[in-house]
């Protein structure tokens, strides 16, 4: 279960109602963004130990969790447009970012539209190029029987099972919380991403090539489910002004959950060399 040091707000922007959860003040200020068709709690394997040295801000993304729901709005491009905001009128002062999948992409665009706002990012394992190949990967045949699922408007219970039936292989907790996030969710997100809405108007080598952030590209193993080839990482990492680049062979797409500690160390120790870095150049 998560632990209680985390106390659930939201936010009203002139755009949506945003949910996120805030740690104590224990650093400098740090956004989590979740991944397509999660929330905040999916962060619970790392949050912990980051809120030891950081104020830890863990947001749920417009149609996920408890934040509101923007029909037909789904793309990549929107993503970044309330997390702008939340910045701009919560934390009021650029900050440390963290996104995976979905969230990586999110955090991309953050970094090309409001550089302002954000001093380092990583983006775990971003789906920058899945516009290239989706319908020919595992990603497309899980999206559209989660989307089923939830279509059914099961409850809890009920979506924990049928989530059982497609993955055999993860905890229970770890199916109830996704079962949670599944009946929280706007259906739209997952037919953005089986119709190829999500894409438009998404351009990576261009975002990418904007960001002047120091960002840390994470990499997990495409053959384990990662969502970003060899040839397309290393494409990100030449377009990349100020990036530094990490593949890990031995884990799939979800780095946080299969090795917490190790993802937690290799942040902090990027986070802070950016930290020492500013500091000694003002």
């Amino acid at each position: 279960m998560m632990p209680k040091k985390y106390l659930e707000k939201q936010f009203s922007g002139p755009t949506i109602k945003l949910n996120y959860a805030e740690s104590q003040q224990n650093g400098p200020p740090m956004v989590l963004i979740h991944g397509l068709g999660g929330r905040w709690v999916n962060w619970e394997p790392v949050i912990t130990q980051f809120a030891d040295s950081w104020h830890i801000h863990a947001i749920d993304l417009r149609g996920h969790g408890d934040s509101g729901w923007v029909p037909n709005k789904y793309a990549f491009v929107d993503y970044p447009c309330e997390v702008i905001e939340f910045i701009q009128e919560v934390i009021k002062q650029p900050v440390y970012v963290i996104g995976h999948s979905l969230g990586g992409i999110t955090t991309a665009g953050l970094c090309a539209i409001a550089p302002e706002l954000v001093t380092a990012a990583t983006l775990e394992d971003p789906p920058l190029y899945i516009r290239e190949w989706f319908d020919e990967s595992s990603f497309a045949p899980i999206f559209q029987a989660v989307l089923d699922i939830r279509n059914q408007n099961l409850d809890e219970r009920e979506t924990a099972i049928e989530l059982r039936k497609i993955d055999p292989e993860s905890s229970d907790e770890a199916i109830f919380t996704r079962a949670q996030a599944v009946t929280k969710a706007d259906p739209g997100i997952w037919d953005a991403a089986i119709s190829g809405q999500i894409h438009e108007n998404w351009n990576p080598d261009e975002v990418l090539q904007t960001i002047k952030t120091p960002t840390l590209l994470m990499q997990a193993n495409p053959d384990k489910g990662g969502a970003l080839r060899d040839i397309e990482a290393t494409r990100a990492n030449e377009l990349l002004e100020n990036g530094r680049y990490v593949k890990w062979d031995d884990v799939g797409h979800g780095m946080h959950n299969e090795q917490p500690e190790r993802f937690v160390n290799l942040v902090n120790v990027f986070f802070g060399q950016v930290s020492r870095k500013r500091r000694t150049s003002l």
